[in-house]
């Protein structure tokens, strides 16, 4: 039988919480508890300090034994977990308090719950290339405004660099005789500096829509969408 070697406890200390991360899924909010790499950040020398941050069973970062009443820079890399990354999460916990909730994006190519509402596509630009070889726009942010009676939760989705993007969309049944019914919910598609689009399309609750042609942001053509067959 072997033996455990014994341990040694410091006698008198005691850790003090100075801030908390908490990643959550912004889509479905809820904790996102392994495959986030967490460093204190230094803004001036872009350069991570020399501080541990624990984390904990219920995933959140967790930073020990700092002054609370300092301006606080995190670098958060979730893309092990399937996120959008690396974000970086500014806070002063001695006035906003000592938790900061991180809401991450799924990436675009990650798999999303069975019942989501979805909009897969990508957004480009005929302008800024050719007609016959249009430009993917990166950085760009999607957003969903269903009517006001038939919205859910929302989260936006940000293009990556093929200009690609999968936007989840909040929506409540809207159940008629003949049973459920498609929804009419703006899609609005802006980055700084470049036109807007906007238009409407009619979504089905709990299906993935796929566009079928790309959305240029220098053409007013309305995008039309397939379906993708239910699991």
């Amino acid at each position: 039988m072997t033996t455990r070697p014994p341990i040694a406890f410091e006698q008198g200390r005691t850790d003090v919480v100075t801030a908390v991360l908490i990643p959550v899924d912004g889509v479905t909010r809820r904790p996102v508890r392994g495959g986030l790499d967490a460093q204190l950040w230094d803004p001036v020398r872009q350069a991570a300090r020399p501080r541990r941050l624990v984390h904990n069973l219920s995933g959140h970062v967790v930073l020990l034994n700092e002054p609370a009443e300092q301006d606080l820079t995190f670098r958060v890399d979730p893309a092990a977990a399937g996120y959008r990354g690396p974000l970086f999460v500014r806070f002063n916990p001695a006035r906003d308090g000592v938790s900061k909730v991180v809401a991450l994006e799924p990436r675009a190519d990650r798999a999303f719950d069975d019942g989501t509402t979805l909009v897969r596509g990508s957004v480009v630009r005929s302008g800024g290339g050719s007609p016959a070889q249009p430009l993917p726009v990166e950085g760009l942010t999607v957003t969903a405004s269903p009517p006001a009676g038939s919205a859910g939760h929302q989260f936006p989705a940000t293009t990556d660099e093929r200009g690609v993007f999968a936007l989840a969309v909040g929506l409540k049944l809207a159940a008629t005789a003949e049973g459920p019914a498609p929804i009419p919910t703006v899609l609005r598609f802006e980055k700084p500096g470049l036109p807007v689009r906007e238009f409407t399309l009619a979504l089905d609750e709990g299906r993935a829509h796929v566009l079928a042609t790309a959305v240029d942001l220098d053409s007013d053509d309305q995008p039309h969408f397939t379906h993708q067959a239910r699991p």
